[in-house]
């Protein structure tokens, strides 16, 4: 579970890996539901939302993603002024607040979403085929893969942002700088 505050606001989001679209048996039923694409065919992720005033719901939806799946956690999703943006499966989606309307949604990387950083007014994600660059209205601005995937198995951090750019590593251990352009600085 994760929590952000958004003025006298509280938004939670949870992962519902037990909830099943248009079932009467879901725990939980939601107001608005959002999908990636595909997401309907092929569900693998389903974070719920729920935006709280004084304790009581009031509001709510569920994402669905296809894809590589996807948990909550501290960086998979960030409040923006007035949006909720989250990693859902290999999309990232942008929900207006209070009312959890879909703003935009883009496929930001061809397996997973792991992690989305505010960088100015844009923002960078940590995907798992490649690092992403999203400007405020959810377009592409650039994207850069490595020789491997950015994922580690020996707890090594992959994704660190600086000062002055992004330290990479890949799978294969091969390290790389890259500025907020997305060009290569160097790599090892």
């Amino acid at each position: 579970m994760n929590r952000h505050q958004f003025k006298d606001l509280t938004i939670e989001l949870i992962d519902e890996p037990t909830y099943t679209f248009n079932s009467t048996d879901n725990k939980f039923i939601y107001s608005k539901h959002y999908f990636g694409d595909v997401a309907k065919e092929y569900p693998t992720s389903k974070h719920g939302i729920k935006v709280y005033q004084n304790d009581q719901i009031i509001d709510s939806c569920i994402v669905i993603g296809s894809g590589g799946a996807t948990g909550i956690h501290q960086n998979s999703s960030l409040i923006d002024n007035d949006q909720l943006l989250l990693c859902c499966c290999d999309t990232i989606f942008c929900l207006t607040l209070p009312n959890l309307e879909l703003k935009w949604k883009i496929q930001a990387d061809q397996a997973t979403c792991f992690q989305i950083f505010k960088q100015q007014d844009e923002y960078i994600i940590h995907g798992e085929l490649q690092i992403t660059k999203l400007d405020k209205n959810g377009s592409k601005k650039w994207e850069f893969g490595g020789a491997d995937i950015f994922v580690s198995i020996n707890n090594e951090e992959e994704f660190k942002i600086e000062k002055d750019g992004i330290l990479l590593t890949d799978f294969a251990k091969t390290k790389y700088k890259i500025d907020f352009d997305g060009k290569l600085i160097w790599n090892t």
